[in-house]
Formats: C-alpha cells, structure tokens, sequence
C-alpha cells in the first residue's frame, strides 16, 4: 500500500504536479541533497522546499523517478512516525536534449502521513552537473 503511495509521488514528479508533490510535505519539513551538485544542499520549510521543486522542474523538460526498492523501519505504524528507505532510478532530460540516468537512495521520516525530512544520495552525483550545463565529471576518492 504504502509503496504504491510512494510511487505515486515519484509520477507527480514525472507530470510535473508540484501541488500533488508538496502535498506529501509537513510545513516545518526539510529536504537535504548530498554532494556539490548546483542543486545539493539543505532546504527548510515546505516553502524552500517548494522552491527546490520548482527550480528543478523548470530545468527538467522531462524526469522520471521509478521506484526499485522501498523498505520501512515499522510496517505496522505506517502512518503515525515511520523511517521510509526509497532506491529509485531517475531519468532526466534537460531543455538541451541532454538526457542523464541515476540511481538514488533516499531516507524520509513521516510524521502522521507528512514528510518532515527527506535526505537523498545519488550513486554518482556528478552525472547531474550535465543538466545543469556543467561538464560531468568523473568522481574523486
């Protein structure tokens, strides 16, 4: 049930429904982007965070999310506090044509159905540098 829920915001991405997306958000919500990518960073507040959205829909002309794996820390409690582990594929084209794929984890903390805290690591974060206008460029140990 719940990774159907899931999978369905990733499809909110996909159509570009930020209304359906920022639904999922809890006012005092935070969002946090691993690496040095244009987009990385912390975001505060279903404001900010709405922003982040915007941004990048507007740099994507088109994005799929699918969704591969979700796990939870409490099945039973799904609703009321529960830590959601997602692994998903995104597939991203820029205005230019530029197409990238990845592959993401992301760990969410609900609190009675919202997202308060969402924080996302890519598999090779520099492949988004690509459709930002950046050269991508190999990964450094």
């Amino acid at each position: 049930m719940f990774e159907q829920r899931v999978q369905r915001n990733m499809e909110a991405l996909g159509r570009k429904d930020l209304a359906a997306i920022m639904r999922w958000w809890a006012e005092d919500g935070t969002l946090e982007l691993a690496g040095h990518t244009p987009i990385s960073g912390r975001y505060e507040g279903k404001e900010a965070i709405a922003a982040f959205f915007r941004t990048v829909l507007e740099r994507y002309a088109a994005v799929r999310l699918t969704v591969r794996h979700v796990a939870f820390t409490n099945p039973v409690a799904l609703t009321f506090r529960n830590t959601v582990y997602v692994e998903s594929e995104l597939e991203a084209t820029s205005p230019e044509g530029v197409t990238i794929h990845d592959e993401r984890i992301a760990v969410f903390e609900y609190r009675r159905g919202k997202v308060v805290s969402m924080r996302e690591w890519a598999f090779d974060p520099t492949i988004i540098e690509a459709i930002w206008g950046r050269e991508a460029q190999p990964a450094t140990a």
